[in-house]
C-alpha cells in the first residue's frame, strides 16, 4: 500500500467522521428543543398553578377577581389590588405569547393557552382594565391581544 492510498482512507475517515459528529449534533438540537418546550410548558403551568393558589388560598382576593372582572364598584385599595392581579395575569399571557412565538411553546400547549386567555379577556373588568394598562406591554402582544380578542 502506497501512500497515496493510506492518505484517501484516511480522508474517507474523516469524512465518516465529520457526518456521524453531524448526525450526533443534530440529534443533540433536537433533544434540547424538546426538552425547552416541556420546560416552557411546566413553567407556563407554574405561574398559572401560582395565581389560582394566591386565589384559593386568599378569599379576599378571590373575591376581588371576580368583582374586579364583573366591573363592581371597587374602592380605590381594592381597585389597585385588581390592577396588580391582571398585570399579574397579564405577563403570564405575554409569557405564553412569546413563547409560542419563538416556537417554544407547541401548537396544542398555544392551544389551551388562547382558550384561557380568551376566557380571563372577554370579562368585561379586563377589558377596561386593559384599555387603561395595554401600554406597559410589548406592541406585539398589544396587537396580538386586541386582533385575537376584540379588546
Amino acid at each position: 500500500m502506497n501512500w497515496d492510498a493510506i492518505g484517501a482512507i484516511g480522508e474517507i475517515l474523516g469524512a465518516l467522521a465529520v457526518v456521524l459528529t453531524l448526525g450526533y449534533l443534530a440529534i443533540q438540537v433536537k433533544q434540547n428543543t424538546h426538552s425547552m418546550k416541556v420546560a416552557a410548558k411546566l413553567e407556563i403551568d407554574k405561574q398559572f398553578t401560582l395565581y389560582t393558589d394566591l386565589l384559593l388560598n386568599n378569599p379576599a382576593m378571590f373575591e376581588l377577581q371576580i368583582k374586579g372582572a364583573a366591573r363592581h364598584e371597587l374602592n380605590e385599595r381594592d381597585a389597585e389590588r385588581f390592577s396588580l392581579l391582571m398585570t399579574r395575569l397579564t405577563w403570564n399571557f405575554s409569557s405564553m405569547h412569546y413563547q409560542y412565538k419563538t416556537q417554544g411553546l407547541s401548537s396544542d400547549d398555544w392551544y389551551e393557552s388562547k382558550r384561557l386567555i380568551k376566557w380571563i379577556t372577554s370579562s368585561e373588568g379586563y377589558r377596561a382594565w386593559w384599555n387603561k394598562n395595554n401600554v406597559n406591554f410589548s406592541t406585539d402582544f398589544r396587537n396580538y391581544l386586541n386582533q385575537s380578542f376584540n379588546i
